[in-house]
């Protein structure tokens, strides 16, 4: 090498670590967790199979919420996720906490997101007002604490806000499997598929002060909470419970925090125990492990929310005899048929909640409403820019499946149960636009243009 051709790339060496020594680190935003324990003290009515028609007996995991507060007072406020161990938080009951909180600190609607974990271990609240008796009592003193405490540890993290910053990742973990078995293509029976689809990764959100320790990490799983079955008789936080314990003993003072994304028709495998529970736990907090000791990609901590309702009228004079002979199989049709009453009037109308957060150009989370089966995520990760796309179900309330266009093919219990099924009587198929087109395209709206897919 030339004296003169050394001494450019030595120059050029110099620039370069220079360059490096002045790049901006990620921004910071004031940024604040809390954690509270939300375990029953008493007997509580499980929630989540037709076989829990008794109180559990003991607790084999305790259940957990946490919050998490992005930004500061000025301009739109802070954003907050509230995570809960619970298998479905009523709407009103949502509604309850943010009128609460909006009492003591500013907090728009659409930038406050509760996620259930649809945990098949926890007490019974989305069905609390068909139970009696002791049953009845346990709930409602159940549901007062739960509304104290998510009203506490919200306002908590609310009040911890520090300099922080945000990075994100992505991973994968196997233990999710499609559990709609079918024959000639048609559902038939619940069980492992392997031909069916599934979602698997494991989006990540690291949250760390000013100085790079690690204060919380949101993680999201395609997935139901149902490695404990109908025959469980304890309160556990499943699969969510055990990952948020290890992945916490692994990372003292951290919380650790689980949404679902769009797992409505995945189970974990295998189940059946507390045992696989741990094991399917472990398996989450490994790959937190792996992906925390790697590369992150820096977050805008600045969130702007949008959201909106989509309003789904119920059809025309339903045909009673079909209706009837659906509530059978779903539980959906005969909470129609017995809001229609003798007099057969028509219900109101149903709302579902959509709202997408975007963290400038790096990353948009979108939050959907209900149980909602996977097609939505994959055609989502097709159409919008899969590299920067993080996709969360069961926000706000949980109170039907929202099937796709494949499942209205397939039949089967997830369909007999689904949105469409209640506005039109047992006749999803004649919903039009179907569920899916109406959800993929609102969402359209909701992001900005270049979070969408290039046409291919």
């Amino acid at each position: 090498m030339s004296l003169h051709s050394s001494v450019l790339w030595s120059l050029a060496i110099l620039l370069a670590c220079s360059a490096a020594e002045v790049a901006p680190a990620a921004q910071t935003a004031p940024i604040g967790v809390a954690k509270i324990d939300i375990t029953p003290d008493c007997p509580v009515r499980l929630y989540g199979y037709d076989e829990y028609t008794f109180e559990s007996q003991d607790v084999a995991g305790r259940l957990k919420a946490a919050a998490l507060a992005i930004g500061g007072d000025e301009g739109d406020g802070s954003a907050v996720i509230l995570t809960v161990d619970n298998g479905a938080v009523p709407a009103e009951m949502r509604a309850e906490v943010l009128r609460r909180v909006q009492a003591r600190a500013t907090l728009k609607p659409e930038r406050f997101m509760l996620c259930s974990a649809h945990i098949h271990s926890g007490p019974n609240l989305q069905e609390m007002d068909s139970t009696s008796g002791v049953q009845h009592e346990h709930l409602v003193q159940y549901r007062k604490e739960l509304l104290d405490r998510m009203e506490r540890v919200v306002l908590q993290a609310l009040a911890s806000r520090r300099p922080g910053r945000l990075a994100w990742t992505q991973g994968s973990v196997g233990f999710a499997g499609n559990r709609r078995t079918l024959e000639n293509g048609k559902w038939v029976r619940f069980g492992k598929y392997d031909k069916g689809p599934v979602d698997r990764s494991l989006p990540l959100l690291r949250v760390t002060d000013a100085d790079g320790k690690l204060l919380a990490v949101l993680i999201n799983y395609a997935c139901h909470n149902t490695t404990l079955r109908g025959n469980n008789k304890q309160i556990h936080g499943d699969w969510a419970g055990c990952a948020q314990e290890f992945i916490e003993a692994g990372h003292p003072g951290a919380i650790a925090m689980i949404a679902i994304g769009c797992g409505a028709d995945s189970d974990p495998y295998p189940n059946g125990s507390v045992e696989l529970c741990r094991q399917h736990g472990h398996a989450v907090a490994d790959e937190v492990q792996r992906l925390l000791a790697g590369p992150l990609k820096p977050v805008e901590p600045k969130v702007t929310a949008r959201a909106t309702v989509l309003t789904l009228p119920y059809g025309a004079s339903p045909d009673i005899d079909r209706l009837k002979a659906l509530a059978k199989d779903s539980y959906i049709a005969g909470d129609v048929l017995n809001r229609l009453g003798p007099e057969r009037k028509r219900p109101a109308a149903e709302k579902y909640p959509l709202a997408a957060w975007t963290f400038g150009d790096d990353l948009a989370m979108v939050f959907l409403g209900d149980e909602v089966v996977v097609d939505y995520a994959l055609r989502m990760k097709r159409e919008f820019d899969a590299g920067r796309l993080w996709i969360n179900a069961y926000t706000n309330d949980v109170s039907f499946y929202i099937e796709s266009k494949r499942l209205l093919k397939e039949g089967g219990y997830e369909v007999n149960n689904s949105l469409s099924t209640a506005v039109t009587y047992g006749w999803p198929e004649r919903l039009r636009p179907a569920m899916e087109d109406r959800i993929v395209e609102t969402l359209r709206t909701l992001l900005p243009k270049g979070f969408l897919s290039p046409a291919k």
